[in-house]
């Protein structure tokens, strides 16, 4: 199976770093400048002290020149309208299109442009890019959960599925992955919020006197939201996030809060302008969420006016 990954930052790059380990046929279509990195240095990954260093292939947008059979999107939000153009000659009539990205809007741009191709997909990793190109493990493995987004099965999702099962990755195919997608949101957007608002980690939060509680609400608002949507959070889920944020104390940060303490843009539209936009459109009140947005855009703006 031919596989393509579009991004090799964070999540694309180790992921698409460990498929190339595990023997799979991948590419990597990446910019110019990445592209001659990766070609002179390959692919590092970090983890403690140890660096690995992986061969890859890349390719630029002007190189793409047939389909493959899968196209893992790991890319920034705002990179994805013009890599849906620059996709085009390497989406054929059998391939898979399995999209990384926080949050859910990009469903939209996607179905709407390659609506047999688009299968849904949860990537759990916990990873950053350094400033230097290379990727820093934080944890071992990750969890992968794909689908098909009307809620059937296929041979198609157990194929890339099948493709995906690598060392230290658990990968499952959803019936469900909508609702899973939606789970990830709520997630993210409450650690994200919460880790960025007290500028640290959960356990810097929580202790603090009423930090688990602004935790605990701070996940009730954002999974009001998915329960307006439709897809509310099962109560596993729902208990297990509870416990993360406002139980356990762990030293746990996101990618919101480390691009804000690094002093760089951060997808604060895509993972918390968007949901809270959804928030109002169902009436309902997401004031932490929204504060936690008001900081993240203002350190947009002043990173946008630095650079």
């Amino acid at each position: 199976m031919r596989i393509l990954v579009v991004g090799a930052g964070a999540v694309g790059g180790y992921l698409g770093g460990r498929l190339v380990c595990a023997g799979r046929q991948v590419d990597f279509l990446v910019r110019p400048g990445r592209a001659a990195q990766l070609r002179a240095t390959g692919l590092c990954i970090v983890d403690g002290e140890q660096v690995e260093r992986v061969d890859v292939s890349c390719l630029t947008a002007d190189e793409l020149a047939s389909p493959y059979d899968l196209i893992l999107l790991c890319v920034k939000p705002d990179a994805l309208p013009a890599v849906l153009d620059d996709l085009a000659p390497a989406v054929g009539q059998g391939t898979v299109l399995v999209p990384f990205l926080n949050g859910m809007r990009h469903l939209d741009l996607l179905t709407e442009r390659y609506p047999q191709a688009t299968l849904g997909g949860v990537v759990k990793l916990v990873t950053q890019l350094e400033a230097n190109g290379d990727i820093r493990q934080l944890l071992p493995g990750g969890q992968i959960h794909i689908g098909e987004l009307n809620g059937f099965t296929s041979d198609r999702a157990a194929a890339a599925a099948q493709a995906l099962a690598v060392p230290d990755f658990d990968v499952t195919v959803l019936d469900d992955i909508v609702d899973a997608m939606w789970s990830k949101w709520v997630m993210i957007a409450t650690i994200g919020a919460v880790t960025s608002l007290v500028r640290g980690t959960i356990s810097d939060a929580v202790a603090v006197e009423e930090g688990a509680a602004f935790a605990s609400s701070t996940l009730d608002e954002a999974a009001s939201v998915a329960a307006a949507a439709r897809h509310p959070l099962s109560k596993s889920d729902y208990t297990g996030y509870r416990e993360l944020v406002a139980g356990a104390a762990l030293p746990l940060t996101s990618s919101l809060s480390r691009e804000l303490l690094a002093g760089r843009p951060t997808e604060v539209e895509n993972v918390l302008g968007d949901l809270i936009n959804r928030a109002h459109a169902f009436g309902l009140a997401v004031p932490r969420l929204e504060a936690a947005a008001l900081t993240l855009r203002a350190h947009n703006a002043q990173a946008t006016a630095a650079s």
